[in-house]
């Protein structure tokens, strides 16, 4: 967040905090219970948010060094990502060209992959340079057999994937103005230290929800960070089809009588940037913890999810490790055993007809426009 932005977010913060208010939307938004129990709304999504929309998939650290991989599973399409010999990222479908089978498991480093079911060898590049019995194949070119490419784009520290081949990836239009506020957190000098995976018996929809408002914080999360935090306070902007959220932690008031010129907000604030439609990055004093959800087996009432927790320093001694093991097991207790159980509850109680909408009020205008967004995204996919 660049300075001039850091002044005007704090102005905001103090004059909430001296106007006890917050960020308010123009109205209540009522949102259908049943874009979280539907079939065909779910179906509606995965299509248009999960296939046409390009995807967040991790810092760059992610692939370290040249001739890298990983393989990313969250969502409905099997992700194969390689950084090459000259350092370009590359995104395939993780499937053999003969038979269909997945060519590469976990991540790590190598110069080529060989197909476990019959050894057919690919680089890094997605290309077939080798297959056994070459002769019953020679009608049929080794080009035509190549990885299937994915549109793929490493933009100031991230990784970004288009799922669905064919389809290209405007990442400049699709920022908007989010990507300028997290250049200048220089992602790409963070280290990825460790991810964990989740699986929740909740719509993906409403692990998304948990993070957009702060009027929870003082009654779920009183034993927690109810503490740490200013409760029902916040900043919300919007930026095209992302929004950034900014909660204050009550130390903020150290600024308060500095030159604004002296202003650096960012030891006392969290700050997180929704990138549509399923990330969550959240700026969390000097480390970034990246959020991926996705629509589980059962896509309706089940979400998967991953968190990863990237350092500003490569880890580690045994203190740096204990001091980044302790803010990951926060982060994990406070959704895994405060959030996340009352999302788990809230999906089951939508199928009781106790309600047909929930409603989100004026201090929860992320959540509307989260939810509008979604609306007209799925409109416009089928006009």
């Amino acid at each position: 967040m660049h300075q001039s932005e850091q002044i005007k977010v704090g102005e905001q913060i103090f004059k909430y905090i001296d106007n006890s208010t917050t960020a308010l939307a123009e109205q209540i938004y009522k949102q259908p219970v049943k874009e979280y129990t539907s079939q065909r709304v779910s179906q509606n999504e995965r299509s248009t948010l999960f296939q046409k929309t390009p995807l967040c998939i991790g810092l760059s650290d992610l692939l370290p060094k040249n001739n890298t991989y990983f393989t990313h599973d969250l969502s409905e399409q099997p992700l194969l990502l390689t950084r090459d010999e000259n350092g370009k990222f590359h995104a395939f479908l993780n499937v053999c060209r003969h038979r269909g089978a997945r060519v590469a498991e976990s991540c790590g480093k190598r110069q080529y992959f060989n197909c476990p079911y019959h050894s057919w060898k690919y680089d890094l590049k997605g290309s077939l340079i080798n297959r056994p019995e070459e002769i019953s194949f020679q009608l049929s070119p080794k080009s035509e057999h190549q990885l299937v490419e994915l549109e793929a784009t490493e933009l100031d520290g991230l990784l970004w994937v288009m799922p669905r081949p064919g389809v290209s990836l405007t990442l400049t239009d699709h920022l908007s103005t989010i990507g300028d506020d997290l250049k200048h957190f220089e992602l790409g000098s963070f280290y990825h230290y460790e991810s964990r995976s989740l699986t929740k018996r909740m719509n993906w929809k409403l692990v998304m929800d948990t993070f957009m408002e702060s009027y929870h914080f003082c009654v779920l999360h009183k034993e927690s960070i109810c503490n740490i935090f200013y409760h029902n306070l916040g900043t919300f902007d919007p930026a095209g089809d992302h929004f950034r959220l900014v909660f204050a932690r009550h130390s903020i008031e150290e600024l308060r009588n500095l030159p604004k010129a002296e202003w650096n907000i960012l030891p006392h604030i969290v700050s997180i940037y929704i990138l549509f439609p399923n990330v969550v990055l959240v700026w969390q004093l000097d480390h970034i913890e990246l959020w991926q959800i996705f629509p589980g087996q059962d896509p309706v009432n089940e979400s998967i999810m991953q968190v990863s927790l990237y350092t500003p320093d490569e880890c580690c001694d045994e203190k740096s490790k204990q001091h980044w093991d302790k803010n990951l097991e926060l982060v994990l207790h406070v959704t895994e055993n405060e959030d996340f159980p009352v999302g788990e509850g809230t999906q089951r109680g939508f199928y009781t007809g106790a309600q047909n909408n929930i409603t989100f009020g004026l201090n929860e205008p992320a959540l509307a426009k989260f939810h509008s967004t979604i609306t007209d995204k799925i409109n416009e996919d089928r006009e």
